[in-house]
């Protein structure tokens, strides 16, 4: 029953705005989270995701991403080399499309992860060169999440989990802040390497705030 309650809410959420109306300042992303385990020392880690200014219309990104890690220890202390392919869409007062503004990057991040009691915690340090065809960005971002089960001392199969995050980006070529994400969400384990997760977003800018729901597949099977 609460299952289906979840569910229900979880299509709810994403389906109401489009039914009451066409248009909405709550938009949506589409993500897919892979992190591949080659061998006790090095994983392959991947996303993909979908981005939309209005939930199910109007793209705002596509980005995809890959990258190769190394634990300094056991599945601990990952150090990442990676690259990024991100398309960003532009639209007019009246909505309408009017050009694709298009990035690569190259990034490197340090992961540490740490367990209190049943709260799962993993620091994030990321550095990313940006490429855009008459310009040169430098971005660094620091990014702390929790994920907590419920009802269990960790995250299994068939069981439910809270989680929340917040990321700080900085735009270390300008010396300025560039954006904060604040998220909370709801998680499942449909097996012991595979969840999918639902959640609400915050991004704030320096002019601009708005909100996103996520949804989210995490592929944790190993090579």
């Amino acid at each position: 029953m609460i299952k289906k309650c979840i569910l229900s809410f979880i299509v709810w959420i994403y389906f109401a705005p489009n039914v009451i109306g066409q248009s909405s300042d709550l938009g949506n992303w589409f993500i897919y989270f892979g992190n591949q385990k080659i061998n006790s020392k090095w994983n392959f880690q991947s996303d993909v995701q979908v981005r939309n200014y209005q939930l199910l219309n109007q793209r705002n990104q596509l980005l995809i991403r890959g990258g190769i890690g190394y634990n300094l220890k056991p599945n601990n202390h990952n150090i990442l080399l990676g690259a990024a392919y991100i398309e960003s869409n532009n639209y007019d007062e009246n909505d309408a499309p009017t050009f694709i503004k298009k990035e690569t990057r190259i990034y490197e991040q340090y992961i540490i992860k740490k367990t209190i009691d049943d709260y799962f915690f993993t620091n994030r340090f990321r550095l990313e060169q940006r490429f855009f065809p008459n310009e040169f960005g430098w971005r660094g971002r620091y990014f702390i999440s929790v994920n907590k089960p419920i009802g269990n001392k960790e995250i299994r199969s068939r069981s439910f989990y809270g989680s929340l995050y917040n990321e700080l980006f900085i735009d270390i070529k300008n010396k300025t802040f560039d954006r904060n994400r604040f998220y909370v969400g709801l998680g499942y384990g449909i097996s012991q390497n595979i969840r999918i997760e639902t959640g609400y977003m915050i991004q704030a800018q320096k002019n601009i705030s708005r909100s996103q729901l996520q949804l989210i597949l995490i592929n944790n099977i190993p090579f």
